[in-house]
């Protein structure tokens, strides 16, 4: 003996403020194209991306430009605290990350303060 109704599509959407359903068509698709956009996590961490979040946290916005593939870790960190962990700065820059850290090491590379590059004749 069922006890409650299955909830339809539109009582889902309205529950979550989702446009999209997660396990539907167009949102697979739409995934898709931001973790091919996307390949590693855009907080700068270096992990392939697996999850795609809402960059202003509205479900309903699902536009290219509000989307971006993050690892699972810090997608859930981000829905936790509504922070990246590494944080941005007003340009959308990642303050930290391993990629931060290897360009502060190439720019104080002896190699890179050579007026030629290596490896030149």
């Amino acid at each position: 003996m069922r006890l409650f109704a299955p909830k339809t599509l539109k009582q889902r959407q309205l529950e979550t403020g989702r446009t999209l359903a997660l396990n539907g068509k167009a949102w697979r698709k739409l995934r898709e194209a931001v973790l091919a956009r996307d390949p590693l996590c855009c907080c700068g961490c270096g992990a392939p991306s697996t999850d795609v979040d809402h960059v202003d946290g509205d479900p309903t916005n699902n536009s290219m430009d509000n989307l971006m593939g993050l690892a699972h870790e810090c997608h859930s960190i981000k829905t936790a605290t509504g922070k990246l962990p590494t944080g941005y700065d007003e340009s959308g820059i990642p303050l930290g990350g391993p990629w931060v850290q290897m360009i502060a090491i190439l720019k104080k590379s002896p190699a890179t303060e050579a007026n030629e590059p290596h490896g030149t004749p």
